[in-house]
């Protein structure tokens, strides 16, 4: 590491610093922030490492009270109580899949049509139905409840 200081007529002074082939040059106002930066960063590695090993505590406590009372190496523990845990450490809790039957009840209006009967096909036709998150959705059955004209 070398270090340069420079004061240049008019301007503020510098301190120079060459750390590896990179050349860093810093005010007194840059450097005050660089130091308050750091110290700043201290204090949140330190908050970080105080919550790191309090995890640690919560899980070895976890453990601990699930093990099983005849001194084996067993541990007795549900998807629930993984899940509390993992709720509380603050990370994504396990899941598994679902399925839903759904009713959608809809009106449909404006249908242009020669007859009812070519009324209820278009209407059955034309049903799209989307399922914005993972996973994946079919219609089973279009139930066709009433159909009549518009005044």
């Amino acid at each position: 590491m070398t270090m340069y200081y420079t004061e240049l007529d008019g301007t503020e002074p510098t301190v120079s610093i060459q750390v590896g082939g990179t050349k860093y040059t810093f005010t007194s106002e840059s450097l005050t922030n660089l130091i308050e930066e750091r110290d700043s960063v201290k204090l949140e590695l330190d908050q970080v490492q105080r919550k790191f090993k309090s995890a640690g505590w919560d899980v070895r406590e976890f453990f601990e009270s699930r093990k099983d009372s005849n001194n084996t190496d067993d541990i007795c523990c549900s998807v629930e109580d993984i899940n509390e845990l993992l709720r509380g450490l603050g990370v994504d809790q396990l899941t598994q899949t679902w399925s839903a039957t759904i009713l959608i009840t809809a009106t449909i209006t404006g249908i242009e049509a020669p007859n009812q009967e070519e009324a209820e096909e278009i209407a059955k036709d034309n049903i799209e139905v989307n399922y914005t998150e993972d996973g994946d959705i079919w219609v089973d059955d279009v139930n066709l409840l009433s159909i009549h004209p518009e005044s």
